[in-house]
């Protein structure tokens, strides 16, 4: 004879207000779990098998807008990803297969326009497709050829904000 129980399970900040909520079955995480920002906002959450993320999960921001959205397999992301700035714009979408990125990433300004395009395979990173500022201008993309090279990153000014290293798809720090 099997005997389940579920029990509610919440975490609590410090100032008393829930971080998480789910049931646990079995000292393992089972259902639909909500996590919440220490103001008591939403934040998001998505549903546990046997202690282990399936299925989808959303991520809000503070203000209620949604911050990313995409697919659980066995705690691993899978699939397609989206992600969006607080002000509702797209930031970004790719896909992970097994918790790595693979194809085209591309990610967005807070105005929309596109920031940059990368080429991942397998979780590793192997060429910067294209780089812009905010207003569409073409900028040095930096050196990145076969996961090898350096990668820049500008703000939507055209200022850059930083130059990346990568050594066989791996960023060096």
């Amino acid at each position: 004879m099997l005997i389940f129980s579920c029990n509610v399970s919440k975490e609590y900040y410090e100032n008393g207000k829930v971080e998480t909520k789910g049931k646990i079955s079995n000292g393992k995480k089972v259902g639909k779990w909500k996590y919440y920002y220490s103001n008591g906002k939403y934040k998001g959450g998505g549903k546990y098998v046997n202690g282990k993320r399936n299925g989808e999960w959303k991520w809000f921001h503070q203000n209620g807008k949604l911050h990313q959205i995409g697919q659980f397999s066995d705690d691993e992301q899978t699939g397609e990803w989206n992600f969006f700035h607080p002000n509702g714009n797209r930031q970004g979408i790719g896909t992970l297969i097994n918790g790595q990125r693979t194809g085209i990433w591309k990610w967005y300004f807070t105005n929309g326009q596109i920031q940059t395009e990368r080429k991942w395979i397998d979780g590793k990173l192997i060429e910067i497709i294209s780089c812009y500022d905010g207003k569409g201008n073409e900028m040095d993309k930096g050196t990145l050829k076969n996961g090898n090279g350096t990668m820049k990153l500008y703000d939507i000014d055209g200022k850059l904000l930083e130059t990346f290293s990568y050594k066989n798809g791996e960023y060096i720090k």
